[in-house]
């Protein structure tokens, strides 16, 4: 695969109370192909793996030490993605987010949250 691929980005609010809802986005410019191509366009459309298989098979999300979710992925998730979800703050402790892809290799993102107020 000669594409570049960026590490994740990670966004939170820099307005984070203890005990409150908190937004976290990130962004992770992964391509993602299914492996499938037309095999012969001139006849009837045939379909093989003409090209590798690549996507995003594992996303983990720490927040501190704790693992607090885990998502499964396919070979349909969209090129570039972008998560986004919600945390309760009740510590000041970094969110880490790991991404594993169908090869086993890992990208992580992490900010440390502080409490503003």
């Amino acid at each position: 695969m000669a594409e570049k691929i960026r590490p994740p980005r990670l966004r939170i609010s820099r307005r984070i109370k203890k005990n409150k809802v908190f937004k976290v986005k990130v962004k992770f410019d992964h391509p993602s192909f299914t492996g499938l191509a037309i095999a012969d366009d001139t006849s009837d459309p045939v379909f093989n793996r003409a090209i590798p298989v690549t996507f995003i098979r594992n996303m983990l999300v720490y927040y501190g030490d704790e693992l607090v979710s885990r998502l499964r992925l396919s070979s349909g998730i969209a090129d570039e993605p972008l998560f986004t979800f919600k945390l309760k703050a009740i510590k000041e402790a970094p969110i880490k987010v790991v991404f594993i892809d169908n090869f086993g290799k890992r990208w992580e993102a992490s900010k440390k949250i502080k409490f503003k107020g």
